[in-house]
């Protein structure tokens, strides 16, 4: 559903601020730093980038909001609507590639069956993030299929 990410996101991570303060500081999500003491918390705004081959030009795939924490024995977890309606709960995620300009997070979630009740063994979620202005790019791939699903927005920590 498209939106306007920026103002989306300020909206979702005021709403969601009180209850991540009390227990998650602001700190950098960095797959090249040891471990922080405490939980950090990133909270992405998406909206699907349009395709013109799915009927209405959206498959619900990418999900509008996606948070990701760092546990404080550096475990990474992402949680969106789509596990919580797959999962119920958060899974563990994995840094991908990380340099100086961007940072790639990737899960997976296996055994899935879309409205359209098309069938896939696994979709491959990748978010990449552009640490000079925040904005986040999102594919996700189901496998043994050709199509890529992508999303934009931007992502922050609540807390900043």
């Amino acid at each position: 559903m498209p939106g306007t990410g920026r103002r989306r996101l300020s909206a979702i991570a005021a709403l969601l601020a009180p209850v991540l303060a009390l227990a998650l500081p602001a700190a950098p999500l960095s797959a090249q730093q040891a471990p922080p003491a405490e939980p950090v918390v990133m909270i992405c705004g998406l909206d699907e980038v349009p395709d013109p081959d799915h009927p209405g030009g959206y498959t619900g795939w990418v999900p509008e909001i996606v948070i990701v924490t760092r546990q404080a024995n550096g475990r990474i977890e992402v949680f969106d609507p789509i596990l919580q309606q797959y999962v119920g709960r958060p899974i563990q995620a994995y840094v991908t590639a990380d340099d100086r300009r961007l940072r790639t997070y990737g899960w997976a979630l296996a055994g899935v069956r879309n409205r359209s009740g098309q069938w896939a063994e696994r979709l491959d979620f990748r978010l990449t993030l552009d640490k000079r202005d925040s904005s986040a790019r999102m594919t996700v791939q189901a496998q043994d299929y050709d199509n890529t699903i992508a999303g934009r927005g931007f992502c922050g920590n609540p807390r900043e």
